[in-house]
């Protein structure tokens, strides 16, 4: 589409298309990064409220870091345990199984439920927090990015301003897609979508009910012969309905809509009363005996289960970049959409923000498709294996087979599980013995929670509150009791060097330095470490137990040496004599901007943590 005309121009380093919680939280993470952006939403100021999302335990760990969890957690309802019942031999609806909703180690082993209306109003308060706002009632029409050799704005972008009606032309240096399914940003760039799995329809509903079903507060599978559907808890003290709706039982709905000179249930224009009506009839033949009488209804909708994957994530200038549904869509029975996304766009934004201080080689920007695309992929894989397990006979064998499978796919729905493959950010070689099992440290994979004693206070903290979003790399050096052993010694020498990550890359400081011990901290003073710990005296921890050394599978005789990266995904796991190590890994895509070298950036606000 070409757009003529003169303009009025805005210029920015980032301009973020939608204001979704995708686009919120890259807006959150940039600032964070101390990066430059614009925000635009098509729609006007207003938040939808009504539909619930279903937050992911790794999802509340991220919000934890960027300091908003609890104001959204406050409003939420936790899901903790799941239940799945089915038809007994004489016909009775029994009680299957009881289980816990996370498997993994996370200090949040549960689903928060919460009115999406909270959690783009906690994002967008944030924003408001640093001095920025959403620019409503934008409308992206067209962009064009410009690969030759000019200043920084390698992309233009023409927006409409519903205010006004006027169209207006916006300089930026890269443009993320977070406009949805239907992203314009995508059309665009001539990305294609892929389909993947079975396509089915679902009924999807928040509503108030009088029921006797005894697992309401539980989130419930039910098999049973006349069909399957999945009950959980909603905001309000509403319950959530799931249920897919068959070819035999859409037919019957066409009839009714036919009857009624309406359209078909496949059309966009269906009447809700005729869902909801249907709805409840199935709901009280499958849950039978027990009682479930919709009562009131928050929204209902019927669901396309469009499985959709873009070719690509980003154009191939890595000026463009897709992020949540723009560049994956979900079932709604795994509850992701609302999650990959905003996890998008924490892995993406600190990338983006050390590439635009000119911190870091662009090199960086294409890990964020080489990492989020191949799980995007996985998780669809799993969504459409239930989604086939729902479509399946109630009482095909392989029903009951298939919901096994959920704990299977636990560790990734969670976000918990999730592990990049090797490549720029992640070295695959492991240089010592871990103890091998799912929690131990892995290349790839998120940084356990670990609640340790903090050293200068003595108190209990989890690593996770000691590790805010930003653009800073951690260096963890699990000593164990190994403070005179030569490797420490020697790796304390190193560090301290002209030549060690943390001079190297130190205006500003973009790794950091934290020590885990296993001494009584009584016994320790700071002062007294080798330098240049005690320039780190907020980051010394005790684990006085060692259960944090068993956690992660690490002998504290020889303890282990840790880089992680700024998104909390372990980058290097190797032996304490191997600090030179780190620097060769980082030197391949971050610039050395030591104080008096050529590098460039803004130098933090503060050295937070570190005595100079």
């Amino acid at each position: 589409m070409a757009v003529h005309g003169d303009f009025s121009a805005v210029y920015a380093d980032v301009l973020i298309v939608g204001a979704g919680p995708a686009g919120l939280m890259a807006a959150s993470c940039l600032t964070r990064c101390g990066a430059t952006f614009r925000i635009i939403e098509k729609r006007p100021k207003c938040t939808k409220r009504g539909y619930a999302n279903c937050l992911q335990p790794r999802t509340q760990e991220v919000l934890q870091t960027l300091g908003l969890l609890s104001t959204i957690a406050d409003k939420a309802v936790r899901v903790r345990e799941n239940a799945v019942y089915s038809r007994g031999s004489i016909g009775e609806l029994l009680r299957e199984s009881i289980g816990l909703d996370t498997l993994s180690h996370t200090c949040y082993p549960y689903s928060l439920v919460v009115d999406q209306g909270v959690v783009a109003d906690t994002l967008e308060e944030d924003l408001r927090s640093w001095g920025h706002i959403v620019d409503y009632s934008y409308e992206l029409i067209d962009y064009v990015v410009e690969t030759g050799n000019i200043d920084s704005w390698h992309v233009q972008a023409y927006l409409k301003n519903h205010a006004t009606g006027a169209i207006e032309l916006w300089h930026a240096g890269y443009l993320l897609g977070c406009d949805g399914e239907a992203s314009t940003v995508r059309r665009v760039a001539g990305i294609g979508l892929e389909t993947h799995g079975i396509e089915n329809v679902w009924a999807v509903a928040d509503v108030a009910a009088e029921t006797s079903f005894p697992d309401i507060k539980r989130r419930s599978v039910v098999k049973s012969v006349h069909g399957t559907c999945i009950l959980g808890p909603s905001i309000e003290d509403r319950v959530r309905v799931i249920m897919p709706l068959t070819p035999a039982f859409l037919a019957s709905m066409d009839a009714i809509e036919y009857s009624m000179g309406s359209h078909s249930l496949h059309d966009h224009r269906t009447h809700p009363t005729t869902l909801l009506s249907s709805l409840q009839t199935r709901l009280s033949t499958v849950l039978s005996p027990w009682v479930f009488d919709i009562k009131g209804v928050l929204w209902i909708s019927r669901y396309h289960n469009n499985k959709r994957l873009a070719v690509q994530f980003s154009d191939p200038a890595y000026r463009v970049f897709l992020l949540g549904d723009a560049c994956h869509t979900h079932s709604p029975l795994t509850n992701q959409s609302v999650n990959t996304g905003m996890m998008d766009a924490h892995n993406l934004s600190w990338k983006l923000a050390l590439v635009l201080r000119g911190l870091a080689s662009s090199s960086l920007l294409a890990t964020y498709e080489n990492e989020r695309r191949p799980l995007a992929q996985q998780l669809i894989r799993f969504d459409d294996k239930v989604d086939r397990v729902f479509s399946l006979q109630p009482n095909s064998p392989a029903v009951y087979e298939g919901f096994h499978d959920f704990e299977d796919g636990n560790n990734i729905t969670s976000g918990c599980g999730v592990q990049y493959s090797p490549g720029l950010l992640v070295k695959e070689e492991v240089r010592l013995r871990i103890k091998n099992s799912y929690e131990s440290l892995k290349p790839g994979k998120r940084l356990l929670p670990m609640t340790l004693t903090r050293h200068i206070d003595g108190n209990e903290v989890n690593l996770l509150n000691e590790m805010p979003t930003d653009e800073r790399f951690h260096l963890f050096v699990f000593a164990g009791d190994t403070f005179m052993s030569p490797d420490f010694v020697s790796l304390s020498i190193y560090l301290a060097s002209a030549d060690s990550p943390l001079t190297v890359f130190s205006s500003p400081q973009l790794v950091d330095l934290s020590l885990v011990h296993t001494f009584n901290h009584f016994t320790v003073s700071i002062p007294d470490l080798p330098d240049p710990f005690p320039r780190w005296p907020h980051r010394v921890y005790e684990d006085p137990s060692g259960k944090v050394y068993a956690s992660i599978g690490v002998n504290p005789t020889f303890g282990v040496l840790l880089l992680v990266r700024p998104d909390g995904h372990v980058a290097v796991v190797t032996n304490l004599d191997d600090g030179r190590s780190i620097m060769e890994f980082l030197r391949v895509f971050l610039l050395d901007n030591s104080v008096g070298s050529s590098g460039e950036g803004t130098p933090r606000a503060s050295g937070e943590n570190m005595i100079m």
